[in-house]
C-alpha cells in the first residue's frame, strides 16, 4: 500500500518543486548569485527533466511500485542543483554529490523512513560550507537544516494524509463491494419472494377452484341419485320397449353425469381411490390399447417404459390420467402426429423437489409428448385450472387436465408441463415410489343370492327428501322394511326405539343438525350394526376415516344393482 501512497505524494509535490526550482534559478543572478554555464546548463536539464516527470505524474503515466524512486528523484533533484551551484568550483565535487545522492536513494527505496538521506546529505552539505567560511556560513547551515526539518515534516504529514486517505478509500471500496453483493443478495430473495408468491397464489386458486369443484359436485351427486333411483325402479316396472329405452337412456345420462362429478372430486382431491401396490408400467400398457382405439389412427403411439418398482396408487384414476393426456394431445395435434409415452425413475433433491411442492425422494416419472402445436407462457400458466381450455365453445369442457391434476395430487406427486408454440408439449408425472406389499389371498365373491321375503329393517339417513324417497322405494323393491331419518340427531332416535329391528343403517355424510362423522361416533358407542356410507362427496376424510373403521362406502349416485349387492352382504354379514 506505501508504494501508491509515495507515488500520490509525488504527483501532489512535483508541481511544486518544479515551481521552487524555476524561481531559484530566475532570481540567483538579480540576488548576487553568479551563475556559470555549467550551471545554468545544469539546472535547464535539470527543470526539463523534472516537467517531464511532473507530466507524467499528472497523467498517471507511472506504476505504483516506482513510487519510492520518483519520490527519491523529486526529494535530489533541487539539492543536487544547489550544491552545484553552491560549490562549483570544488573539482571531485559533482562526483561526491552523485555517490550521496545513490546512497540516499539506496535509503529511500529499503528504509522506512528519509531521515538517513537527510543525514547523508547533510554530511556532504555542511562540511562543504564550513570549508567554505564566511559570516554567513552558520546562517546558512541553519537556514539549510530548518528547510529540510520542514521539508521532512510535510513530507510525514502528507504521507500519513494519503496512508489514511488511501485506506478510506479501500475501505470504501470494499463497502461498495459488500453493497452491491448485498444488493445481488436481496435482488436474488426478491426473485424467490415473488416465484413464491406466484406458487403461493397458483396454489391458492387451485385450492379455492377444488373446494369449488367439490361442492358442486356433492349437489350434483344428490340430484343425479335422485334421479337414477326413480328412473331405475320405473325401469322394471315398464313393459313398453320405447318407454324403457328412454328411462335407460336417463340412467346412461346420469351414470355421465356422474362421472363428471368423479372428475371434479378427483381435481379437488376429494374422489374417492383404492389405492394399491402396483406397477405403473402395467398401468400404461392396459392404457395404450384403448388410446389406439379411441385416438385417431393417424396418430402414432409409442411408448418406453423403464419405471422400477411399484407405486401405491388407484390403476384406474392414473389409467384415466393418461387417457386424458392422450386425449388433450390428440386435441393438440389436430389428428395427426405422434404420442410418445415414456417411465423411467428420477432421484429428486431437495432443490428439484421444492418447485413441485412434494419431498425430496425417489419417484416414478412418466413422460408424454405431442407433436402438436404447443403452448405459449401463459397458456402454460393456466393449462390445469378447472374449466380452462383453448377450445372453441361447445368443444371441451376444460376438465381434463384439471382431473390430472388432481388425481396426481391425490396419489402424493406433481405434474409438470414443458412446451412452446410450434414444438409440442412434455407432460410429466412425478409418483412417490414405494415398496411392494406382501400378497394377501383374496377369495372370490359369492354370486348374489336371490331369496324373496323381507330380509330385515334398514335406516336410512339422508337430508335430501328425493334421495330418500328413490332409495327407499329401491330398498323395499327388495323386501326390506325401511325407516327413514333427515338426518344423525333424528337417526339416533329412531335406532334408539328400534335397535333390535335394525340389521343395516345407510349414512350420509353431509347434513344438518349433525353429520354423518359425528352419527357413526354414537352409533358405535350404541351398537356395532353395520353402516353403509352412500355419499356424493367420497371425501373426504371423514368419509375415509369411517371406512377405516369398518364402515364400507359408495359414491353417489348408486345404480340399484351395487346397492342391493351391498346392502344384502352387510345385512347377512
Amino acid at each position: 500500500m506505501l508504494a501508491p501512497v509515495a507515488l500520490e505524494r509525488a504527483r501532489i509535490l512535483s508541481p511544486w518543486v518544479l515551481l521552487g526550482m524555476v524561481i531559484s534559478l530566475a532570481i540567483s543572478e538579480p540576488s548576487g548569485i553568479p551563475l556559470s554555464a555549467g550551471v545554468i546548463a545544469w539546472n535547464a536539464a535539470s527543470i526539463s527533466v523534472f516537467a517531464g516527470l511532473a507530466i507524467a505524474l499528472a497523467r498517471r503515466r507511472i506504476p505504483d511500485r516506482r513510487g519510492h524512486l520518483v519520490l527519491v528523484v523529486i526529494w535530489w533533484m533541487p539539492v543536487a542543483g544547489t550544491l552545484i551551484s553552491k560549490y562549483a568550483s570544488h573539482t571531485n565535487l559533482l562526483a561526491q554529490i552523485f555517490l550521496v545522492e545513490l546512497a540516499g536513494a539506496a535509503l529511500l527505496l529499503h528504509a522506512r523512513s528519509i531521515l538517513g538521506s537527510f543525514a547523508l546529505a547533510n554530511a556532504a552539505w555542511i562540511p562543504l560550507s564550513v570549508r567554505d567560511g564566511g559570516a554567513d556560513a552558520a546562517t546558512y547551515i541553519a537556514t539549510a537544516l530548518t528547510a529540510q526539518l520542514f521539508a521532512y515534516l510535510a513530507h510525514v504529514l502528507a504521507r500519513r494524509s494519503l496512508v489514511q486517505a488511501e485506506t478510506l478509500r479501500r475501505a470504501e471500496a470494499r463497502a461498495a463491494e459488500q453493497l452491491a453483493e448485498q444488493l445481488a443478495e436481496l435482488r436474488r430473495s426478491e426473485e424467490e419472494r415473488g416465484k413464491l408468491a406466484e406458487q403461493l397464489v397458483h396454489a391458492q386458486r387451485m385450492e379455492a377452484a377444488g373446494t369449488l369443484a367439490a361442492g358442486v359436485a356433492h349437489d350434483m351427486n344428490n340430484v343425479l341419485a335422485a334421479m337414477t333411483a326413480p328412473a331405475e325402479l320405473l325401469l322394471q316396472d315398464v313393459a313398453d320397449p320405447a318407454h324403457r329405452a328412454d328411462l335407460a337412456q336417463i340412467v346412461v345420462q346420469a351414470q355421465r353425469g356422474a362421472e363428471l362429478t368423479r372428475a371434479l372430486l378427483a381435481f379437488s382431491r376429494r374422489g374417492q381411490y383404492r389405492k394399491r401396490m402396483l406397477p405403473l408400467d402395467d398401468v400404461i400398457r392396459d392404457v395404450v390399447p384403448l388410446l389406439s382405439r379411441t385416438l385417431p389412427r393417424s396418430i402414432a403411439i409409442r411408448t418406453a417404459l423403464g419405471a422400477p418398482g411399484c407405486v401405491e396408487g388407484d390403476d384406474v384414476q392414473l389409467g384415466q390420467a393418461l387417457v386424458n393426456f392422450g386425449l388433450n394431445a390428440a386435441d393438440a395435434m389436430s389428428g395427426a402426429g405422434s404420442l410418445s409415452i415414456a417411465s423411467d425413475a428420477a432421484e429428486l433433491d431437495e432443490a428439484a423437489a421444492a418447485p413441485l411442492a412434494v419431498p425430496p425422494g425417489r419417484y416414478a416419472r412418466v413422460q408424454v409428448t405431442d407433436t402438436g402445436i404447443g403452448m405459449d407462457e401463459a397458456t402454460r400458466r393456466r393449462v390445469f385450472e378447472p374449466f380452462f381450455t383453448t377450445k372453441p365453445v361447445g368443444k371441451g369442457s376444460g376438465l381434463g387436465l384439471s382431473t390430472v391434476w388432481g388425481i396426481v395430487a391425490a396419489h402424493g406427486g406433481a405434474v409438470t408441463v414443458e412446451s412452446e408454440p410450434g414444438r409440442g408439449a412434455t407432460f410429466a408425472i412425478y409418483l412417490p415410489l414405494a415398496e411392494p406389499a406382501p400378497a394377501v389371498p383374496v377369495s372370490a365373491p359369492a354370486e348374489d343370492e336371490a331369496e324373496e321375503g323381507p330380509r330385515g329393517t334398514v335406516l336410512l339417513v339422508d337430508d335430501e327428501p328425493a334421495v330418500r324417497t328413490g332409495t327407499a322405494r329401491l330398498l323395499k323393491r327388495q323386501g326390506l322394511n325401511v325407516l327413514v331419518a333427515e338426518h344423525g340427531a333424528e337417526a339416533l332416535e329412531l335406532f334408539d326405539r328400534h335397535a333390535a329391528e335394525i340389521g343395516l343403517v345407510i349414512l350420509d355424510m353431509g347434513m344438518p343438525v349433525m353429520g354423518g362423522a359425528e352419527c357413526f361416533r354414537r352409533l358405535r358407542e350404541r351398537s356395532a350394526v353395520p353402516v353403509l356410507v352412500v355419499t356424493g362427496y367420497a371425501v373426504d376424510v371423514e368419509a375415509q376415516a369411517l371406512v377405516a373403521r369398518g364402515a364400507s362406502l359408495l359414491e353417489k349416485p348408486v345404480p340399484a344393482a351395487d346397492l342391493k349387492r351391498e346392502v344384502m352382504r352387510l345385512i347377512e354379514r
